[in-house]
Formats: C-alpha cells, structure tokens, sequence
C-alpha cells in the first residue's frame, strides 16, 4: 500500500534539511605557505641582480676599458667574476644576511652596453638570515640577466631553496628596473621594482603559480620585499594576493583570500 507524504510533512523535511546545512560552516582558507616559500626564494634571487649590479659598475675591467682585472682581461670577452663570500661566511653591510659560497658570473660583454647577457652560477651558496641563524642553500640550472637601461631581464629556471628541513622550487621570468640610485656607486641607497611571474613548489609538495599585479619594491638594504602586490595560486585552490605594504622595511605582509584579509611572516 503506498503512502502518500502530506504537504505539510514534505514542507518539514525540506526545512529541516536547509536548517541543518545552513547552520555547517565552512572552514576559512587560511593557507600561507606557498606565499612564505615564495617570498624565501624571491627575496634572495631578486637581491643578487643588485649586488652583481652593484659590484660590476664599480669594476671597470666588466664595465669599460680595464683597470681593475676581473678574470683574463686580456682575453675580452666572455669574461668571469667571481664574487667569493668564503666558507665560514660573511654578514653583508647593506642587507646584513650573512652568505658563504660564490657567485660566478660569466659576462658577453661590457656591463653597461644594453644587451649584455650575464650567466650567473652559483657555487655552494648559503645565506642566513642572521649570524648563526639557519643556512638555507640556493641553486638553479641556470640564471640569466639581459642588461637594459637601468633594467635587467631575470630569468631563472629550476631554483632551489634547500634548509635541513625542507625543499623548495622556483623559476621566473621577471623584468627588474632600478629606480633609484643610479647616480652613485654607493650600493645602499639602491631600489629595485620587479615584475613579471613566477612558478614555484613549496615545502609541502604543492605547485602554484604568482602573477605581480603591482611592481614589487625592495631596497637594498632592506632584507624583505616593502611594497607591491602579486597574486599567488597554489594548485586547486583560489587565487590569493600578497601586499607587501607601503615602504616599511619589516618582514610583515598581508594576504587575502576569499575575502578574508590576515598578516604572516615572510621568513
């Protein structure tokens, strides 16, 4: 015999069934660690456009007619540098890290000469945030700087970011431009915006992707990232942006996803 639901009983359980998943609540998205992983990565590759930026402008042997001897200048070009910060380690006067290891960079021609393309390699490289802070090592199949005017074409592919406890991946293909500073050979006052994108995988294995949706701006002497946006999108999940502030030089930036907007470490 069949039984026919009332409307009123039909009514009940359609509202009780709205009720109840009314009242669940969803879990917020409060995943950080591909921005922390990526701001680990990019604030050290980034920083090495400045200092080979810096060093070479000073060295006539790269920039102009030889007076200081950067690898066999009487050979011309290609020519080497090697940028050697030893094997105990030494803490940079502008940024204040401290880095062990060398940076060899292999020049086609004088650095000052739009188009000159830099082949950077990086040989047993450590830095550390502080003395006796954490070495976290970085590498990268290959890392090419074209020379603009006042702007350097950075493209890096398969860097890694490497600590005792984890291992991070990251390439780019940015557009760097310095803004201020240019008229001196006093490398403190330097400033640097970035943009362009990036792809990455951070310590837990997961890949995103980053998009600077506003130029990135780091000081030279300042360890982090100060302002600018980008977005970031970890695999299957939404898009989040990343706003490293106004210009304050602090380790500090917001996220938003979904939204919700909260503060993290870059370290």
């Amino acid at each position: 015999m069949r039984r026919i639901l009332s409307v009123a009983t039909i009514l009940t359980v359609c509202i009780t069934f709205l009720t109840l998943n009314s009242c669940k609540k969803e879990t917020p998205d409060t995943e950080t660690q591909g921005a922390v992983d990526n701001a680990v990565c990019e604030g050290e590759f980034n920083s090495r456009i400045q200092v080979i930026n810096s060093i070479t402008i000073k060295e006539q042997g790269v920039k102009s007619n030889p007076t200081v001897t950067v690898g066999d200048t009487t050979m011309g070009f290609p020519r080497s540098m090697t940028i050697d910060y030893g094997t105990v380690g030494i803490q940079d006067s502008i940024d204040h890290k401290v880095r062990k290891g060398q940076m060899i960079v292999r020049f086609d021609n004088r650095w000052h000469i739009t188009g000159t393309i830099a082949v950077v390699k990086l040989v047993d490289y450590f830095v550390a945030n502080t003395l006796g802070g954490n070495w976290v090592q970085y590498a990268a199949d290959s890392i090419i700087i074209i020379h603009g005017a006042n702007s350097f074409t950075n493209n890096i592919v398969g860097g890694k970011c490497v600590s005792p406890t984890w291992n991070l991946e990251w390439s780019s293909d940015r557009t760097v431009t310095q803004t201020e500073g240019i008229a001196t050979l006093d490398a403190i006052d330097d400033v640097f915006s970035t943009t362009g994108t990036t792809t990455g995988k951070d310590r837990n294995g997961k890949s995103y992707k980053v998009n600077i949706t506003s130029p990135i701006i780091k000081r030279a002497n300042c360890s982090w990232m100060e302002a600018g946006r980008l977005e970031i999108t970890p695999d299957g999940m939404p898009a989040r942006t990343i706003d490293y502030g106004s210009g304050a030089c602090d380790s500090k930036a917001s996220i938003t996803i979904d939204g919700n907007t909260f503060t993290f470490n870059m370290n």
